[in-house]
Formats: structure tokens, sequence, C-alpha cells
């Protein structure tokens, strides 16, 4: 599907600019990748079950299994932005449906490490299909320089995107007025 900028002007506003128009153009590109994206994720949640926190989780340990690398739930739980309670909340219910494996670290036997199981790694391939290979087939148009464009694009929004969390997480919230009700 294509979108025009005048798709763009019922969720931005912007002046009669050409470069603020382009601008518009592409940030609303990305919103409706990133809706679309959003509803492949709950797709795929329903069909394996999980909520949104345990799909997070399970992409990360597979990819991280695929790279060779080892994952802890400290790690997991700075990657997923939750309490450690919660991660091992998360944890105990991976490990009950057979999702994941919690072991012993071979360079720390103190350390646990975590393991996606191979049935989840065919889950997730089954519950996604072909859209990854689909995914890498559209990327693979882009020449070199297109492909440096954007990536160099999706990591200046990913900053700048971080950059408003990191300053969200630091605003004080506004002092109450009135009897503070129990």
């Amino acid at each position: 599907m294509v979108y025009s900028v005048q798709d763009a002007a019922t969720h931005y506003s912007y002046s009669d600019d050409a470069q603020r128009e382009r601008s518009v153009a592409v940030l609303e590109a990305m919103r409706t990748y990133r809706a679309a994206e959003s509803a492949m994720r709950s797709r795929t949640q329903r069909s394996m079950g999980l909520g949104e926190n345990d799909l997070l989780a399970l992409r990360y340990l597979v990819t991280a299994k695929q790279q060779g690398r080892s994952i802890g739930p400290k790690e997991l739980t700075a990657y997923l932005g939750i309490t450690s309670a919660s991660t091992t909340a998360l944890l105990d219910r991976l490990e009950r449906s057979g999702q994941v494996r919690r072991e012993h670290s071979p360079f720390d036997r103190r350390a646990l490490i975590l393991i996606p199981t191979a049935t989840t790694d065919a889950e997730m391939q089954a519950a996604l299909g072909d859209v990854p290979e689909r995914m890498v087939e559209v990327a693979n148009r882009l020449n070199p320089a297109q492909a440096k464009v954007v990536i160099d694009f999706l990591k200046s929004m990913r900053a700048a995107v971080d950059e408003i969390d990191a300053q969200v997480g630091t605003e004080v919230p506004p002092a109450r007025s009135g009897p503070v009700k129990p």
C-alpha cells in the first residue's frame, strides 16, 4: 500500500514546506509499519498462547542462541525493563510450559543461563511462517547506499526515542494538592 502526504495529514499537522511534508510522510510510514508489526506480534502471541513480555523474552533468547550468546536472568530483566520479581514469574511460566530451561552457567556455577527449547524455535517459526524470509526479501531490494541510509535513519530515530524515554524517566511528578486519600 502506498501512503501519501495526504494520508499523513490525518495524523500529523505540518506546513506547506516540502521538506516537512516528506518528513511527515516518513513518520506516517513508520507509524503504519509499527501498527502492522504490532498486529503480527499479537497474532503470534495468540497462536503461541503467550503474553507480550513472554514473546519478547523468547525472541530475545532465541536470537541470542542463534548468535551463540548466553543470556542470564539479569540481562533479560534489563532488556525487558521489568523487575527481577517479574522476570522470575515470567521464567517460571516459560519453564512450566516447556519453552525455556534454566541451567547453571559453565563459567560460573552460581549464575544461571536461559536456554530456549527446540520446540520454542519450531513453534516460533511455525507461528511466524515465512514472514521473516519475506522481510529479508524486501530488505534485499535495497542497494548498499539505500541500506546505509535506512540503517542510519533507524538508529537515529531509536536514539531520539531513547533520549525521550530517558527524559521522561527523570521528570519529577507534580505535587498533588489537597488531601491524599488512603
